[in-house]
């Protein structure tokens, strides 16, 4: 992320701007909604939360090093939304074929688990079900200051 802050200060016009946003060190949301109810709620195991919170330390670090100056923020929900648990889980593996960093064994075997609580809870039919994965964002602008 630092270098990413570098190459961006140094690539921005003068009149500028970054827009960063990334997920929040805060563990997502699972739910599941059948015929408009939601059936099924949990909170998912923590993954990425470091990573998240080195983003921050790195955006702060840039403002105070008055790389950069804020203009303006916010926290919104951000949500995944599939037609079955499956959906989503295979949406998650393609989204993250990518990752540099190897996956946690530990981590992603309480997903597994999660998304079987989860199946189960969505039950058989596949008309009027819907699947929501609720995670905390943050988005901010940043315009560069001069060197």
């Amino acid at each position: 992320m630092v270098h990413a802050l570098a190459d961006a200060r140094r690539l921005l016009k003068p009149a500028g701007l970054l827009v960063d946003i990334h997920p929040l060190a805060v563990p997502p949301v699972l739910a599941v909604h059948r015929e408009g109810r939601c059936v099924f709620s949990e909170v998912c195991p923590s993954q990425g939360a470091e990573a998240y919170r080195q983003a921050d330390r790195a955006l702060d670090e840039a403002i105070q090093r008055q790389e950069f100056a804020p203009e303006q923020g916010t926290v919104f929900d951000f949500l995944t939304h599939a037609p079955s648990v499956t959906a989503l889980d295979d949406h998650l593996t393609a989204t993250s074929a990518f990752d540099q960093e190897p996956g946690d064994p530990e981590a992603e075997m309480l997903w597994a688990e999660l998304f079987k609580r989860a199946d189960g809870a969505a039950g058989a039919r596949t008309s009027d079900v819907e699947v929501i994965l609720l995670e905390k964002a943050r988005m901010t602008t940043l315009r560069p200051l001069p060197w």
